[in-house]
């Protein structure tokens, strides 16, 4: 049976019983080498489906100063918000959001966004349009010459056509090996993939 993730119940009901940090696929350590490259520390950051990953608090410390983070679980976000006070994280901001309708935020607003499972969560779900409205409105938030960067398990053949479907990306593909707990997995591929979306136009 799919779990409703498009759900903010679920989500919340999940959070509500384990508010522990837990970082999807990978943590800043293994990222830090391709985050350090593709993303400038004066960037403008959306974190998509931020969740309670350690990713933006780790970034912001290494000397990434804006990062805003967006989720539809509020519980997560009040969760983020207690624990990354805007006085002592200046810059890092959580809000209650959907990818799919980020009414909050004007054309152009981001430099970077990524999304480190979040894009997975979606194609799991029943509404395979979903993937779609994700991209037109990441595509739409993002500056000229913006990166959209999403760390996956899908690999290319099941993730590209959806992202060239939606917008006209140029899209640049890497892989990174799995954490050992990640990689007794029933695919057998022992890494993730790193999709860089730049939108040229």
């Amino acid at each position: 049976m799919t779990q409703n993730y498009g759900e903010p119940n679920y989500w919340n009901a999940r959070y509500l019983k384990d508010s522990d940090a837990f970082d999807w696929y990978q943590s800043f350590e293994t990222l830090k080498s391709f985050l350090t490259t593709h993303c400038k520390k004066s960037d403008n950051i959306l974190m998509l489906g931020c969740g309670n990953s350690l990713l933006s608090e780790e970034m912001y410390k290494y000397g990434f100063k804006t990062i805003t983070n967006i989720d539809i679980s509020d519980v997560v976000i009040e969760q983020c918000k207690e624990k990354y006070p805007i006085e002592e994280y200046p810059g890092l901001t959580y809000q209650v959001g959907n990818g799919l309708n980020m009414v909050d935020y004007k054309d152009e607003t981001f430099d970077t966004v990524i999304d480190k499972g979040t894009f997975d969560t979606i194609m799991c779900g029943n509404d395979s349009g979903d993937v779609i409205k994700i991209c037109e409105e990441v595509f739409r938030v993002l500056k000229k010459k913006g990166n959209y960067i999403v760390i996956s398990y899908g690999k290319p053949e099941d993730r590209e056509f959806y992202f060239e479907q939606a917008c006209d990306w140029n899209i640049e593909t890497k892989t990174i090996p799995k954490p050992k707990d990640y990689q007794e997995s029933a695919d057998k591929i022992n890494y993730h993939y790193i999709y860089i979306m730049r939108k040229d136009q």
